[in-house]
């Protein structure tokens, strides 16, 4: 579900789910926003919200009408501060004030600003939507990079439980929009899960540098922390992989990683659930000024 929402219910791409699941309805395929699609099974007990993420060329899952905004929505909820990486970057916000030093309170108005073109709050409107239509149905969300990050995103706000894949760190976007955090909900009983491989250097936090391929592509995606938990499937130590964009891709990650794993080595153990490190911290360069406690 979570590759589909990259296809058209009529391409030659389309995954097909077998005869429980029917494709009920599909949203932004005639606009460049946000896409998906509304999987349910026959009798609607449980229906599936599935968000593409980033079309990007650079991802090798081809480009789309969606690309320009794709990519400003992932510098803008990923990067430590508007995409302000160096002086060759054109930013998202201008919240940057010198050096390593970025305005707290600027990047929260940005970031809560729902006149501005903003992925969250556009998935906020389709999931009230689908709620309201499906109100007696168990919903799940499901989405793969930016698209799962954003799930997640909407798991935390509505507590509906989220399966994400392949996503960036989403814990930073989360205080950023004020969404709820501990102590007033407990992160480890989520029904949130965030499921990659150790090669994906986007999963991972390490696609930063002039040296990776996300520095030439011009995406800043610079966060390591998930909220939730996390099922990591050690592709570097278990299977010699080395780190490479190309491991990032959701068909890779379904057909060469999570459904063949252990099937052909018994030394494969599968993952267990982990919760992420207490002490996991992003952006630990930067310095963020509140206005209203500028020291």
């Amino acid at each position: 579900m979570a590759a589909n929402a990259y296809q058209p219910s009529d391409s030659e791409k389309w995954e097909r789910l077998g005869e429980r699941w029917d494709t009920h309805d599909s949203f932004g395929w005639e606009s460049d926003g946000v896409r998906g699609h509304v999987f349910a099974d026959k009798n609607n007990n449980t229906v599936v919200l599935s968000i593409k993420g980033t079309s990007s060329k650079f991802f090798l899952g081809g480009g789309s009408e969606t690309s320009e905004r794709d990519k400003f929505n992932d510098n803008r909820l990923f990067s430590c501060c508007c995409a302000h990486v160096d002086f060759t970057w054109a930013t998202v916000c201008g919240c940057h004030m010198s050096g390593s030093k970025c305005n707290a309170t600027c990047l929260q108005n940005e970031m809560n600003d729902e006149t501005a073109d903003n992925y969250f709050f556009a998935a906020a409107q389709i999931f009230m939507d689908v709620a309201a239509r499906y109100s007696d149905s168990d919903i799940v969300l499901t989405g793969h990079s930016l698209g799962g990050s954003v799930v997640s995103l909407l798991g935390l706000t509505f507590g509906i439980p989220v399966v994400a894949f392949e996503t960036p760190g989403d814990s930073l976007a989360s205080k950023r929009l004020h969404l709820p955090q501990p102590p007033a909900i407990v992160m480890d009983r989520l029904p949130l899960f965030h499921i990659g491989n150790t090669a994906d250097p986007v999963f991972m936090g390490v696609c930063v540098g002039r040296t990776s391929s996300c520095y030439y592509a011009g995406y800043a995606l610079e966060t390591v922390c998930h909220n939730g938990r996390k099922l990591i499937f050690d592709t570097v130590m278990q299977r010699g992989w080395r780190m490479d964009i190309r491991h990032h891709r959701i068909n890779e990650a379904i057909y060469l990683v999570f459904e063949p794993w252990g099937n052909l080595d018994p030394e494969e153990q599968f993952p267990v659930l982990e919760y992420e490190d207490k002490d996991c911290v992003d952006c630990g360069l930067w310095k963020f000024i509140d206005e209203d406690s500028p020291q």
